[in-house]
């Protein structure tokens, strides 16, 4: 792990750096030990209730599939010099080098998910290709101006408390045609207000969150700091297997909650849980990808 002069994190920042520390062995039990974001799903594919996540090839194969999706607009190549920004355990970093051969560079405020990426390319003989940097991205992406290629952001901003200030730093370290590939958790376009009240907002403490945008919000983000919409789309329902996933999880914690455990752990677990398949299956939540180039 290679640190660069760190700055301050922000307190937003820090509550997230607590909650995946705080997770982390949670994610790798319950979803899978490389990839902390959603997957995108052929038929088939969704685990059966009560199958381990972490030993589902069908969740496997979603998870890369969404790491495709999201990259393909990027055609990334082996002479690309690639940032995973928010780069959770080093999965997507460990996947992009292994099948394009480029450099991928990972930046996380976790140090527990930087040491865990660091064996996860070691145990991979990925050394000269993967390595990773501890930053703050919602503040600062420590690379020199003009000196990447491809920007990868899958799940991440939505935990950023400054996404403006990201994406002008995006723009910063980007080359002229550089771009951002990305995807996110986001609100429905067109919510009234007390709907986003309701449904959204009380995601933000439950998942770390620092509230959602939409598409329309993103869209205006990403031009007002310097970058061009090439692509906004959904993933046509095969995410919502996603939600199928969750929604099991929540029933087998609520048994294990009636059967007479009652640990701090577990409750929050399930009201965090809860938040989040009442905003999704009532149709308020999304998640979408976009690409963007700098002009």
């Amino acid at each position: 792990m290679n640190d660069s002069i760190e700055a301050p994190v922000a307190a937003h920042e820090r509550s997230v750096q607590e909650y995946y520390d705080v997770m982390t062995r949670g994610f790798h039990l319950q979803w899978n030990p490389d990839h902390i974001h959603m997957g995108v799903f052929e038929p088939g594919e969704c685990p059966r209730h009560n199958e381990h996540m972490k030993d589902s090839t069908g969740l496997h194969c979603a998870l890369e599939r969404m790491i495709e999706l999201v990259v393909a607009p990027a055609a990334i190549a082996e002479h690309h010099q690639v940032v995973d920004a928010g780069c959770g355990v080093g999965g997507t970093a460990i996947h992009l080098a292994r099948t394009r051969g480029c450099k991928v560079t990972g930046v996380n405020l976790s140090r527990l998910h930087l040491e865990l990426a660091d064996r996860k390319v070691a145990d991979a003989g990925l050394e000269g290709r993967v390595n990773f940097k501890y930053a703050d991205c919602s503040r600062h992406l420590p690379f020199a101006d003009a000196s990447v290629d491809v920007l990868v952001n899958i799940e991440s901003a939505r935990h950023y408390s400054n996404r403006a200030r990201f994406l002008r730093e995006v723009r910063r370290i980007l080359r002229p045609g550089g771009k951002i590939v990305a995807s996110d958790w986001m609100a429905r376009a067109s919510l009234r207000p007390e709907q986003y009240h309701k449904f959204i907002r009380p995601l933000s403490p439950a998942w770390a969150l620092c509230d959602l945008e939409s598409q329309a919000t993103y869209t205006r983000l990403l031009r007002t700091n310097g970058l061009k919409v090439l692509e906004f789309d959904g993933f046509a329902g095969r995410e919502l297997d996603n939600l199928q996933i969750i929604m099991n999880t929540y029933q087998s914690l609520r048994l294990l909650r009636h059967s007479g455990m009652r640990a701090p752990t577990l409750l929050n677990l399930i009201a965090r849980i809860e938040k989040l398949c009442n905003a999704w299956r009532n149709g308020y939540f999304d998640i979408r990808r976009y690409c963007a180039v700098k002009a």
